[in-house]
């Protein structure tokens, strides 16, 4: 009976020794890959979009070449994996249940982003060049970075009409797209250094205002114009 007990016992131990070990393993992968994203921006950030490749990106994380591609993949799915970063940081505010407003809404939706680019405006600025030439943005992409943001702004329209602040004679996924534009052209001519990220800011918060009247009630309405007044004033 004593042999069978510690039979069981070392049994369970060495199930949960197998768990601890798994989980270790999931932990230091975890970790590999933050390194990898992690030396991606740095490299992007000193050296530009171009000097990004797999060989430079393992040289510079300790790691293997074969370990970057089984992790992250190829140079576009790494760059793609920086940028839902980005979304996802925002999608995480804009999710906090008190944030229903749509005024405030877009002016926590754009100080995000501007806060977000202005931590590094050179690797953005880089990146989202790269980015275009790799086609990460293209609207056709399912898993891209514009149907990822579409739905972070389908997610804005949809709460502010049940929250009455919209009439509804606009359909939201419309409305969502075009908030997206709103501050797509901005972001651009912020990226090409037409512009910087105080006009981004207040061009992106101005059209996407505007947007919103379209469907607003009088009394939200009135308050856009308002808001609108305020920021062409600078």
């Amino acid at each position: 009976m004593k042999n069978a007990v510690k039979l069981a016992d070392t049994a369970g131990n060495g199930g949960n020794l197998q768990a601890r070990g798994q989980t270790t393993r999931l932990a230091n992968k975890e970790r590999r890959k933050a390194r990898i994203l992690s030396e991606a921006r740095n490299l992007i950030a000193e050296e530009g979009f171009d000097a990004l490749t797999i060989s430079e990106l393992a040289v510079r994380s300790e790691v293997t070449i074969p370990t970057v591609h089984n992790l992250l993949g190829r140079k576009n799915d790494i760059v793609l994996a920086v940028f839902r970063g980005l979304v996802d940081n925002i999608d995480a505010v804009l999710a906090e249940p008190d944030l229903v407003d749509p005024v405030l809404v877009l002016e926590v939706f754009i100080d995000k982003i501007v806060a977000l680019y202005g931590s590094d405006e050179v690797f953005y600025r880089a990146a989202f060049l790269g980015g275009e030439r790799l086609g990460l943005f293209e609207h056709e992409m399912s898993d891209g970075i514009f149907a990822k943001s579409i739905r972070v702004a389908e997610r804005l329209c949809q709460r502010a009409l049940d929250q009455g602040y919209l009439l509804g004679r606009i359909d939201s996924a419309l409305l969502a797209q075009q908030l997206f534009g709103a501050q797509r052209l901005p972001r651009q001519d912020w990226v090409s250094g037409y512009i910087d990220l105080d006009t981004y800011r207040q061009r992106a918060l101005i059209g996407m205002l505007l947007t919103f009247a379209a469907d607003a009630t009088p009394a939200l309405h009135a308050r856009i114009c308002e808001a609108v007044d305020q920021l062409a004033a600078g």
